[in-house]
């Protein structure tokens, strides 16, 4: 899946700031992290990062499942095709906002200007997704974080988090995994790029 999907990135002309492979078999899980910067600096959102999380259950479950997977090493371990977990893949999509963006807004003696500017921005955005994502069906939520200066409070973290559950339970063969990988990547893409045109829409002009 890492192979195809560092394949698929380079066959788009994207180049990934960050793309870092990781394992702990103390949890049995493995995943990889991706980091995109976007293009338009001026869309209000400094970076995209993009997690692929799994465990060594599900590897082993999809294995047992595919035709020439046989000799695959999990498969001698008949603890792990024991469990019923499903053959999925966790997706964690977070758009960062570029924070300095609000934190440089003119106070103009309102102290919380610059909370109120991002609570607009945050509920702007929202109707927007909701609208055009159907995130009525989608799990997403907001982090943030808020510090203060001598002009009163400020988000000094900003994120959007979406996240998906892909299933790979009707792949007969490595194959098709392949093809349900670019069509994920492609969905996950392409949803990236909505939503960095929705926050460059939503973005209120500072008064």
């Amino acid at each position: 899946m890492i192979k195809k999907i560092e394949t698929e990135l380079g066959r788009r002309n994207i180049n990934p700031s960050k793309f870092r492979v990781w394992n702990d078999p103390t949890i049995n899980a493995a995943g990889l992290e991706l980091a995109l910067e976007p293009a338009d600096a001026g869309c209000g959102v400094r970076e995209i990062t993009v997690n692929l999380d799994w465990d060594s259950f599900r590897e082993a479950k999809l294995a047992n499942q595919l035709e020439g997977m046989a000799k695959h090493p999990l498969l001698k371990k008949r603890d792990l095709l024991s469990s019923k977990v499903p053959v999925t893949i966790d997706i964690e999509t977070a758009w960062h906002f570029d924070e300095q963006q609000i934190i440089d807004l003119p106070p103009n003696g309102d102290a919380d200007a610059r909370i109120s500017y991002a609570s607009s921005w945050m509920n702007s955005l929202n109707q927007e997704m909701a609208f055009m994502l159907q995130t009525g069906k989608l799990l997403h939520r907001w982090h943030i974080e808020v510090d203060g200066d001598q002009h009163g409070k400020y988000i000094s973290a900003m994120a959007l988090l979406l996240y998906h559950q892909y299933s790979f339970r009707d792949a007969k063969n490595l194959s098709e995994v392949h093809d349900e990988v670019s069509i994920k990547l492609d969905n996950i893409l392409r949803k990236s790029s909505l939503v960095l045109d929705l926050a460059r829409k939503t973005r209120p002009v500072a008064a």
